[in-house]
């Protein structure tokens, strides 16, 4: 089949804008999620020393943290220089030269290698093959996000993050000449996680959804959904929400999903969610359809309600409560 890549991010969410395709990922943008994360537990944030601040051209870029806690990995950078205009994840569109327009010392690109090898080389760079990346702002205008998960589950044999290895993060910024780059040395977090394979499955209509595993960490929630029975070649109009059994829903910290990795063509879903609760005792899966601003639209503007939030349609007969404790 053709393939048609389908980016789906907080922005878009909250416009209520839909893109179609057959691979998806979700890159949230939202410091609230981020606020939820415990800063340091244990041994799994690696505290980046003094030493790893970089100047050039004015311009220091300093890593605050990084984080791998065998679910995902997360970096958090700080800038600082004067005369900077804007944060650092901040562009602007120009409709008459149709390109992004960056001030001086925001992020033009960044590159992540994996033991010297970029992560955009692993799977022969297919996007549903190899590490996905993506960044965010941070609390402060001049701090930011780097996140990155491996593809291992979106079916197949695809590549996972060895438990130790090098990472190596280029950043460039505009109007600095040369990128930043910075070398650490990653290992996985002792802490044990939970480790949970509920293989429920429910079935709407001609769609059946199987929930088969789920990773729980003290600094993340990763779940894999499957999806079956949808139309080849056509992007879902499902949607899910996870709660915990205080009520709490979970926030997206990143999201990937895939029908190529496997024969059948099933749709692979990879969520990775804030942390449960130390009181939580179980999490449910709630799936709904968005309703369209256009009335029998499969695409395009989402309908908002009068609080700014996507009109949903719960399916009963898809959720599910796993217990977790």
């Amino acid at each position: 089949m053709n393939k048609i890549y389908k980016v789906m991010t907080t922005a878009a969410l909250t416009t209520g804008l839909l893109l179609s395709g057959a691979a998806w990922g979700m890159k949230p943008a939202t410091v609230e999620a981020e606020a939820k994360i415990p800063a340091v537990q244990s041994n799994a944030t690696q505290k980046a020393g003094k030493t790893a601040g970089i100047t050039q051209e004015g311009i220091t870029l300093e890593m605050n943290e990084a984080l791998y806690d065998g679910n995902y990995i997360r970096l958090t950078l700080e800038r600082s220089g004067k005369g900077l205009v804007g944060g650092i994840t901040d562009s602007t569109f120009d409709e008459k030269i149709q390109d992004v327009i960056l001030e001086k010392g925001a992020i033009k690109n960044i590159d992540v290698f994996i033991n010297d090898k970029s992560i955009f080389e692993y799977g022969g760079g297919e996007l549903g093959k190899r590490p996905s990346l993506s960044w965010e702002p941070g609390s402060t205008p001049d701090t930011f996000h780097i996140k990155l998960t491996d593809p291992s589950w979106l079916g197949g044999q695809e590549f996972a993050f060895p438990d130790k290895f090098k990472l190596t993060a280029e950043v460039t910024l505009e109007g600095v000449e040369q990128p930043y780059m910075f070398d650490l040395p990653m290992q996985k977090t002792a802490d044990k996680p939970i480790v949970l394979k509920p293989n429920v499955t429910k079935k709407s209509g001609k769609v059946t959804l199987y929930l088969s595993k789920m990773n729980l960490t003290s600094t993340s929630s990763r779940v894999q959904l499957i999806e079956k029975g949808y139309e080849s070649g056509k992007p879902s109009d499902l949607m899910y929400e996870f709660v915990d059994d205080q009520g709490n829903e979970l926030d997206f910290l990143s999201g990937f999903g895939t029908d190529e990795n496997n024969k059948d063509g099933d749709m692979y879903h990879d969520y990775v969610l804030s942390p449960l609760g130390k009181d939580a005792k179980s999490i449910t899966l709630r799936v709904f359809k968005p309703e369209f601003k256009e009335p029998g639209a499969t695409s395009g503007a989402y309908k908002l309600d009068e609080n700014g939030n996507i009109v949903k349609h719960y399916i009963k007969e898809l959720e599910m409560t796993v217990n977790v404790k």
